[in-house]
C-alpha cells in the first residue's frame, strides 16, 4: 500500500503543472487578407485548453510611425481568432501586429506581425481588339468591325482571347454563352453591352404569341417541346404550381400560376384572361452566361432575363471562377438566382440591378416551399476567399443575397466576404441571408427596407459575422408578416439545426420600424447558438424593441431601446417595463438608453440624428469600428451626426 502511495504521490504534485501546460497559450502562426476595402487577421495559437486567452490588434499603414489599435480579436474556436479592419483603402499595404495574453501563460512570442494587402481597383480596360456583335451580324463575319459583325454572342466567345473586348449591339440574344478560354491580370476578356443588349432564355416562338389549346376552368395547355421551370408574364411571374387541381385554385394569387408535366405547359390568370391577350415569357435555357474554371473575365452592361429550363436557372454563373467581375447589368426574372458564385475566389459583384416579380405579394409557405424561393445573389459550396457584393439595387427577390457557402473555403480557413454599401428591399424573407460557413464575413454600410427579416444568421457557422452601420427600416411591411402571420425582426438566428451560429458582432446599426405590433429585433428559437455582442445599436419597435426567446448568450450595451408602447423588453416570458428593469432583471445595457431616436425624416431615408437627439455621442468608443467620430463620442446608430459649417463660421 505505501509502495503504491509513493508512486501516486508525484503524478499528483504534476497534475497542477500539466493542467498550466494545457492551459497555456502558444502563438503558432498569425496571417493577413487584404479585400478591396477591408482586411482579415488570423491568429492560430495552440494551448489554452481553458480558452481565457485573449488576443489585441494594433495596425497601421506600412510606413506610418506609430500603431492604432484595432477591434481585439474573436476566438472562434480551439485554435483561432479572427478579426478584421474596415474603411482601408484600396490597392495599399498596411501592418498588423497582434499580442496575445493568457493568465495562464503565452509563450516566449506573444506578439507577432504580419501584413495586409488590400487588392487595387480594376483598372480602366483598354482593350488589345474588339470583337462585335450584332443582331444584324453573321458568324461567318471576322467581328473585328462593326460592318463585320458576328451574330451570336457565343461565337464572339469561342474566338476571344485575353486583352479581348466583345462589345454586343442593342437587341435580343436568346442564347447562353458558355465562356471557354479565361483572362488574366493585365489582359482580362471583357463582354460590354450596349444599351438595349438583352440575353433573354425565353422560348422566341411563344414570345412572339404562340397558340394555346383551352383546356376549360381558365387553364390554357401547350405543348413546349423543352423543359421550364419559369413563365413570367406582363403581369409578372406567374406561381409553379405542383399540379392541374392546384393551379385550378391559383390560392398563391395574381398574377396566376403554371403547370408542368414533362411535356404540356398549361398556365392559368388570375383576371380570367387568355394567353392570347397577355405577353408570355416561358424559359427554355438553363443561364445567361456560364463561367466555369476561369479567372478574369468580366460581364458589364446587359441586361439578362428568363432563365430557368430547371428550377437552378440563372442570369450568370460563376462556378469555381475567379477574379470575376460582374457590373452594371440588370439582371430580372430568373428562375433560382440572378448570379451564382459556387466556390472560386475574388470576385466583384458591384453596381448590378437585380429583380424579381410578384414573389412580395405570394405566401410566405407556398413559395418557400416552391422553385420560386429565389436570391438576387447566391453563394454555394466551399466558397473561396476576398468575395465582394457592393453598391447593387436588389429587391423582390424571395432572398436578397447569400454571401455564404455550405463549407469551408478550399484553401485558408477564413473567407474574408465584403458586403457593402447595397440597396435591399421588398422580400418576403431575409434580405441578407449569411448562412453556411461564414468566417470573417463583413456586412456593411447597406441600406435595407420593407423585408421579414433583415439579417438572417440561422446558422452562419464558425464567424464572427460582422454587422456594422447597416440601416434596417420598416420590417414586417411584408405579405409573410402582415397576411401570413410571421414575424419579423432585425436579426434572425433561430435555425432548427445542429450547427451553432459563431460569434455574431452588431455595431452602429438602426434597426426603426413602424409596422403595427412589430419589434426591432427578435431572437427566435429554435436553435444552437454561441454569442452576440451589441453596440452603438438603434432598435426602434412599435410593440417592444428588443424580444429575447432564444437561450443565445447576449452582450448588450450603449444601445438606443425605445418602442412607442409599453413594455420596453420581453426577456422570456418577462415583461420589463423600462431600462431600469431591464437592468434590474438581466443586467445588460448598463450604459444604454431608452429615448426617441430624433431622426431627421427616416421614411425619406434620412437617418441622421437630429440636433437634439440623444444618440449624439451616446455611443462607445470601438477601436477600428468608430475611430472617426465627429464629437465628444460616437453616435449611436448607423449615421454619424455630422453639423454643416457655412463659410461664416455658423451652423
Amino acid at each position: 500500500m505505501r509502495a503504491d502511495c509513493r508512486r501516486i504521490l508525484p503524478l499528483l504534485l504534476l497534475l497542477p503543472c500539466l493542467a498550466h501546460a494545457q492551459n497555456a497559450s502558444t502563438f503558432t502562426a498569425l496571417d493577413g487578407y487584404g479585400t478591396l476595402a477591408a482586411g482579415g487577421v488570423i491568429a492560430t495559437v495552440a494551448g489554452d485548453a481553458n480558452r481565457n486567452a485573449t488576443a489585441q490588434l494594433e495596425w497601421r499603414e506600412q510606413g506610418a510611425a506609430g500603431w492604432r489599435p484595432g477591434h481585439p480579436l474573436v476566438r472562434v474556436d480551439a485554435t483561432h481568432f479572427l478579426g478584421s479592419l474596415f474603411w482601408l483603402d484600396a490597392g495599399h499595404a498596411y501592418d498588423v501586429r497582434v499580442t496575445l495574453a493568457d493568465p495562464d501563460g503565452a509563450g516566449a512570442t506573444p506578439t507577432r506581425t504580419a501584413s495586409v494587402a488590400t487588392r487595387a481597383e480594376a483598372p480602366v480596360f483598354v482593350p488589345a481588339r474588339t470583337l462585335y456583335v450584332a443582331p444584324t451580324g453573321s458568324d461567318a463575319h471576322t467581328g473585328t468591325t462593326p460592318a463585320q459583325a458576328l451574330k451570336t454572342i457565343q461565337h464572339a466567345a469561342d474566338l476571344s482571347r485575353p486583352g479581348d473586348l466583345v462589345s454586343v449591339a442593342a437587341g435580343v440574344y436568346r442564347e447562353s454563352v458558355d465562356v471557354p478560354l479565361a483572362g488574366n491580370a493585365s489582359q482580362p476578356i471583357v463582354f460590354r453591352g450596349a444599351p438595349g443588349a438583352i440575353l433573354d432564355g425565353a422560348d422566341a416562338a411563344i414570345a412572339a404569341g404562340a397558340s394555346w389549346t383551352n383546356a376549360g376552368s381558365g387553364v390554357w395547355s401547350r405543348a413546349t417541346g423543352f423543359a421550364t421551370a419559369l413563365v413570367v408574364s406582363d403581369q409578372g411571374r406567374l406561381f409553379p404550381y405542383t399540379s392541374i387541381a392546384a393551379l385550378r385554385t391559383l390560392s398563391s394569387g395574381a398574377p396566376g400560376g403554371f403547370y408542368f408535366d414533362g411535356t404540356t405547359l398549361s398556365v392559368k390568370f388570375s383576371d380570367g384572361s387568355a394567353p392570347a391577350q397577355r405577353h408570355l415569357d416561358v424559359a427554355r435555357l438553363a443561364a445567361g452566361f456560364v463561367v466555369d474554371g476561369l479567372h478574369h473575365v468580366r460581364i458589364e452592361d446587359f441586361e439578362i432575363r428568363h432563365y430557368g429550363s430547371d428550377e437552378y436557372g440563372k442570369g450568370i454563373y460563376l462556378r469555381y471562377a475567379s477574379d470575376a467581375i460582374v457590373a452594371g447589368n440588370t439582371i430580372h426574372e430568373n428562375a433560382a438566382t440572378g448570379v451564382w458564385v459556387k466556390g472560386g475566389d475574388r470576385n466583384l459583384i458591384e453596381r448590378n440591378v437585380i429583380f424579381d416579380s410578384s414573389i412580395f405579394g405570394w405566401p410566405w409557405e407556398a413559395t418557400h416551399d416552391s422553385s420560386a424561393q429565389n436570391s438576387a445573389i447566391a453563394f454555394t459550396d466551399d466558397i473561396g476567399r476576398g468575395n465582394v457584393i457592393r453598391r447593387n439595387t436588389i429587391h423582390d427577390t424571395y432572398d436578397g443575397l447569400h454571401p455564404c457557402g455550405d463549407s469551408a473555403p478550399a484553401a485558408g480557413f477564413s473567407n474574408e466576404t465584403d458586403v457593402y454599401e447595397n440597396t435591399i428591399y421588398r422580400h418576403n424573407d431575409d434580405a441578407i441571408e449569411a448562412e453556411g460557413y461564414c468566417a470573417n464575413v463583413r456586412i456593411w454600410g447597406n441600406r435595407i427596407r420593407d423585408s421579414l427579416m433583415a439579417f438572417a444568421v440561422a446558422p452562419a457557422g464558425t464567424g464572427p459575422v460582422w454587422i456594422v452601420r447597416n440601416i434596417a427600416w420598416n420590417l414586417g411591411n411584408t405579405h409573410s408578416a402582415l397576411v401570413d402571420g410571421y414575424t419579423s425582426s432585425g436579426i434572425k438566428i433561430n435555425s432548427g439545426y445542429s450547427t451553432p451560429v459563431g460569434p455574431l458582432l452588431l455595431y452602429h446599426n438602426s434597426f426603426v420600424t413602424t409596422v403595427a405590433d412589430t419589434a426591432a429585433i427578435v431572437f427566435l428559437d429554435p436553435g444552437v447558438t454561441t454569442s452576440l455582442v451589441s453596440r452603438n445599436n438603434l432598435y426602434d419597435g412599435v410593440h417592444y424593441a428588443l424580444r429575447k426567446i432564444n437561450t443565445i448568450a447576449l452582450g448588450l450595451d450603449y444601445d438606443d431601446l425605445h418602442a412607442a408602447s409599453a413594455p420596453l423588453v420581453r426577456w422570456y416570458s418577462t415583461d420589463y417595463a423600462d431600462l431600469v428593469a431591464l437592468r434590474a432583471g438581466t443586467g445588460q445595457e448598463l450604459h444604454g438608453i431608452s429615448a426617441a431616436p430624433l431622426l431627421a425624416a427616416p421614411a425619406s431615408g434620412d437617418f441622421m440624428p437630429l440636433g437634439a437627439s440623444p444618440l449624439v455621442d451616446h455611443g462607445v468608443l470601438l477601436p477600428g469600428i468608430d475611430d472617426g467620430y465627429a464629437d465628444a463620442a460616437p453616435d449611436i446608430g448607423a449615421v454619424e451626426r455630422v453639423d454643416l459649417i457655412f463659410a461664416d463660421g455658423y451652423d
